[in-house]
């Protein structure tokens, strides 16, 4: 139970399993967290992930194991994103921008344009659908459970296409649509 409560695990333990077996001999309540709750760890910034204003670092702290690092221009856009004002969190690559996005939609749902490519990304039950177009082509459709996982896809994407190639045939996208589809056939 000591090292549950410190999160510090010798070298020769299970952590997985000691952490299966007490998890298993806790009854959980199904009632809505408590304030406490919410504020505890980063409970509350896991669950609103748009309103964390800089990136989430674990420390060294036991008092304080996560820190938040961003600047001010962070802060300044996250707010301005609550608020509507369609800014993005992040200054997005090259010409990419948001073409659309619903601030008071129940379900998020972002559109990321540059050119003929298109990032959408939406929830889809409890998972994000993610998906990338050039023009009429799907290049790529994978689902996500988190949303920081699908943004860093997106964003890799956006830095290895930062401004969109007019020159490219349509041969030459139906060609890279086709390997795509064989490499998912594969995996």
């Amino acid at each position: 139970m000591a090292l549950l409560r410190n999160g510090v695990f010798p070298k020769d333990r299970d952590e997985k399993g000691l952490v299966e077996i007490y998890a298993k001999q806790k009854d959980y309540s199904s009632e809505p967290l408590s304030f406490t709750e919410l504020c505890t760890f980063n409970t509350w910034f896991e669950r609103h992930p748009e309103k964390v204003c800089g990136e989430q670092e674990i420390t060294t702290s036991r008092e304080f194991p996560l820190t938040i690092k961003g600047d001010k221009t962070w802060i300044m856009n996250t707010i301005g994103h609550a608020l509507g004002d369609f800014n993005l969190i992040l200054d997005l690559p090259g010409d990419w921008y948001i073409d659309y996005h619903d601030p008071e939609y129940e379900d998020f749902y972002v559109h990321y344009k540059c050119g003929t490519y298109l990032i959408q990304l939406f929830t889809h039950g409890v998972d994000y659908n993610f998906q990338i177009q050039n023009g009429d082509f799907l290049l790529e459709n994978i689902n996500y459970r988190e949303i920081k996982d699908a943004n860093a896809h997106a964003l890799r994407f956006m830095q290895s296409h930062p401004v969109a190639d007019t020159n490219v045939s349509a041969l030459e996208i139906e060609a890279l649509a086709l390997e795509y589809e064989l490499q998912l056939k594969r995996l």
